[in-house]
């Protein structure tokens, strides 16, 4: 799975890693997307395990992601409010 944040959305695809038959790349897919005026905060839980992160939702929900490979750790820069694992998480509601 591919996170993939721009400043209108925040949407995960699904990279299959499997090759076809003739060597091309696997299928590429739509997954779940959300307007990002959705998300209100993100958490670093680096605490936890290093490259954890927590995301909150404008109706109170959330969600926990592992952001790893190259560049991992300036991906919660892309997010509106960035909490450290000390910060409570802000009741917006």
């Amino acid at each position: 799975m591919v996170m993939q944040v721009t400043d209108r959305r925040l949407q995960i695809v699904y990279v299959s890693r499997v090759r076809s038959f003739t060597g091309k790349p696997g299928l590429v897919e739509a997954g779940w997307a959300t307007a990002i005026r959705n998300v209100t905060w993100i958490r670093d839980r680096g605490d936890v395990v290093g490259g954890d992160h927590e995301i909150g939702f404008v109706d109170g929900s959330w969600c926990t992601v592992h952001f790893w490979g190259e560049g991992w750790s300036r991906m919660s820069d892309a997010f509106p409010l960035r909490l450290s694992h000390l910060d409570p998480i802000p009741n917006l509601r």
